[in-house]
């Protein structure tokens, strides 16, 4: 049996790339995701404060969150960590953001004290990588507008570690 995957996506950093919709994003992730072992049921969380029509996410597959300003959308995305992992410990978490190091603190605790796998998804133009994380925790690295269209992770890391 594959383990689920919970994906935090924050629309405001990363947003559906042109020519694309929800309903394509959704399934071009789903189809990466299996492409590259974490195969499974698939459940994506978009969070974001854009006028969004919430049908046009649900009826995708896409629960939409509308969360206000940078810092909403970062307490909605470490609510959504901690929630998932409590109720699901042996699975994967994706988190799709601009810089994946707010999460830092919270994704090495989750992952020291859950059997979970990390994903991580960020666009090209992301801050560097955290230079102050203590951990190698990510399993598999991508590049946003990569993921957007199906497209294989830029780092595979094995086995994550201290």
């Amino acid at each position: 049996m594959q383990s689920m995957t919970c994906i935090l996506w924050d629309m405001e950093d990363c947003p559906i790339p042109e020519g694309l919709d929800p309903a394509s994003v959704y399934e071009n992730i789903q189809s990466a995701l299996a492409n590259n072992g974490y195969g499974g049921e698939v459940t994506i969380h978009a969070i974001g404060d854009k006028n969004q029509i919430p049908g046009y996410f649900e009826s995708a597959g896409i629960e939409l969150i509308r969360a206000g300003d940078r810092h909403a959308r970062r307490l909605e995305m470490t609510r959504g960590i901690f929630g998932w992992t409590y109720h699901y410990p042996e699975s994967n978490l994706m988190v799709i953001s601009r810089d994946s190091s707010d999460f830092s603190s919270s994704l090495e605790s989750c992952w020291l004290d859950a059997a979970l796998k990390i994903l991580i998804a960020q666009p090209r133009m992301a801050p560097r990588r955290c230079r102050n994380c203590r951990l190698n925790i990510a399993s598999a690295e991508w590049l946003w507008e990569t993921l957007a269209v199906g497209g294989d992770p830029i780092v595979i890391n094995e086995h994550p570690s201290l």
